[in-house]
């Protein structure tokens, strides 16, 4: 049987889940672009049309990902109303992306990709930013938190939250991931000035 033709758009897209997959299932080191050629049945070329390297299709998949906790932080502000629950759901959010995708994070924070991890560390905080200073702002105005500067302050969680990223056995409920969320809800209290129990991190 031939291969099937299918629209640019939907064929970007499958090079782009069946590569997250795969790197997921095997490791980035362990996958190779004829891995994903092979699973998707295009010829090697279809790649390189796409994506000029592995590295590159490993920033789409990060932007995937980014597209796809976007989308959820949207559908969080949208679905609540105390902004104090909107930023503890949001925060939760990013910690599930770390977790779930452990494999690509620990080879994007390798001292090797330092160029790469940088680079996507600034997509982050660019894209996310804009949203949580929105809820900052509506706390702000409804007097349930306190921040000089919000945007300033945004950044510099966001920051707490990557150095969660570096952090070995966050993905289980080790004695050390559990105080680092802890601390982190110390650290969201005493940023915005909320009273003590109102977040509530977990893995």
């Amino acid at each position: 049987m031939g291969r099937v033709s299918k629209d640019p758009g939907e064929r970007c897209r499958e090079l782009i889940d069946v590569a997250e997959r795969l790197f997921l299932e095997r490791g980035y080191e362990n996958t190779a672009v004829s891995d994903i050629v092979r699973e998707v049945d295009v010829a090697q070329g279809t790649f390189y049309y796409y994506f000029r390297s592995k590295a590159a299709m490993l920033e789409a998949v990060v932007e995937k990902n980014l597209d796809e906790l976007e989308m959820e932080i949207e559908e969080i502000i949208s679905a609540e109303t105390d902004p104090v629950s909107k930023l503890n759901r949001i925060i939760n959010a990013i910690l599930r992306l770390s977790v779930g995708k452990r494999e690509l994070m620990e080879h994007i924070h390798e001292e090797s990709n330092a160029v790469m991890h940088e680079k996507m560390e600034r997509r982050t905080v660019a894209r996310l930013a804009p949203l949580i200073v929105g809820v900052v702002e509506e706390g702000i105005a409804e007097r349930r938190m306190n921040a000089v500067h919000p945007q300033e302050m945004v950044e510099f969680l966001l920051a707490s939250v990557v150095y969660l990223f570096h952090q070995p056995g966050m993905d289980s409920e080790s004695a050390r991931s559990r105080r680092l969320c802890l601390a982190m809800e110390q650290i969201l209290v005493r940023l915005f000035r909320i009273d003590e129990g109102s977040f509530s991190l977990h893995l």
